[in-house]
């Protein structure tokens, strides 16, 4: 691995509800590289959204993080465990949209209709940069031309509801962007866009982040744009890392069953729609986790172990770790897991 951004050792985070306790995030290691762009990808329910909100401290009730460490470089303070910050404290507020910005996934309702949309952008300028209302003003404007939005002088004085949904979700990258920061999290950031202006908003990402070194962390389910941006790929399911490694070795030879099923679903222009070999089952509910492997339910090469070792992670080659008992000597990790 390279300089290394964010280094996120062993993060649980659980939600405590009247029907049980939640394991949203249960146990993620995860090391991301300045610079580089690491996808995460998975089915709905898996915990994609949660972990990435966790660097940034805005896990809502009944949520609370249990335990785990997230060591963030940061260009003015040094080596700071965000774990350890108060999630409402300054500590937190001057690294939120200045040195960790995140693209939330539904922009309807992440952007404030009583606010126009240049007061929003400009609220994080005010904030984090030594700036003039007026210079703010500019810059919302220069951010909403740059992901494009027509007319954005006029524009930079509407309402949220006046917009369309596309409209909203470009707004709200340009509020990410605009003060250039050192990570940025993109949750789906382009699934209410036409390809068209998905491929424009990715270009746009893609050419910041060369620009200015940022690291791009891209939360997705389709596998094109992973394969077309990303640099390391992590695969994750019911809250665990199942496999992490580079884009190629993902989809040229990905070896954790789920990781191999995920690309076996993925349709191609020439199938017929009995061909298509979609996985089997769906994510099991949080209330009631398989024990064991919590893929083995939907697993096409489970052996009889799944059912009752938890997976420890597993290094196949440097960079690529995958957590599958395929991969483990069995007996030595049951007698680990039972003392």
């Amino acid at each position: 691995m390279g300089d290394i951004l964010l280094d996120v050792i062993d993060l649980k985070i659980h939600f405590f509800t009247d029907e049980g306790v939640v394991k949203a995030v249960d146990g993620v290691d995860l090391a991301i590289e300045r610079g580089k762009t690491l996808c995460l990808v998975g089915e709905s329910g898996c915990g994609k959204s949660v972990t990435c909100r966790a660097f940034l401290r805005l896990i809502a009730n009944p949520g609370r993080l249990v335990s785990g460490e997230m060591h963030f470089r940061s260009s003015t303070n040094g080596t700071i465990d965000l774990a350890q910050l108060d999630p409402k404290g300054s500590a937190i507020r001057d690294i939120r949209g200045k040195e960790i910005a995140m693209i939330f996934q539904e922009p309807m309702t992440s952007l404030s209709l009583m606010h126009t949309v240049g007061d929003q952008i400009m609220e994080s300028v005010l904030l984090h940069e030594n700036v003039l209302k007026p210079e703010a003003r500019d810059r919302a404007i220069e951010m909403l031309q740059r992901v494009g939005i027509p007319k954005p002088d006029r524009l930079v004085d509407e309402y949220p509801f006046r917009l369309s949904g596309g409209m909203r979700q470009r707004a709200m990258i340009a509020m990410a962007l605009s003060c250039n920061p050192t990570m940025l999290i993109a949750d789906e950031p382009t699934t209410a866009l036409d390809v068209t202006t998905q491929a424009q908003i990715l270009d746009l990402m893609l050419d910041l982040q060369r620009q200015d070194n940022m690291t791009l962390m891209f939360i997705t389910h389709d596998l094109g744009v992973v394969a077309e941006i990303a640099d390391d790929v992590a695969v994750m399911y019911l809250g665990r890392i199942v496999e992490r490694a580079s884009v190629d070795t993902i989809f040229n030879a990905p070896q954790h069953p789920y990781t191999q099923a995920l690309l076996r679903s993925i349709p191609k222009i020439a199938m017929q729609r009995d061909e298509l070999d979609p996985i089997k089952g769906m994510v099991p509910s949080p209330y009631r986790r398989p024990s064991g492997c919590t893929f083995h339910p939907r697993c096409s090469r489970r052996i009889e172990a799944c059912n009752r070792i938890v997976p420890s992670v597993t290094e196949l080659a440097p960079g690529h770790t995958v957590r599958c008992l395929l991969y483990e000597n069995i007996q030595e990790t049951e007698a680990l897991q039972h003392g």
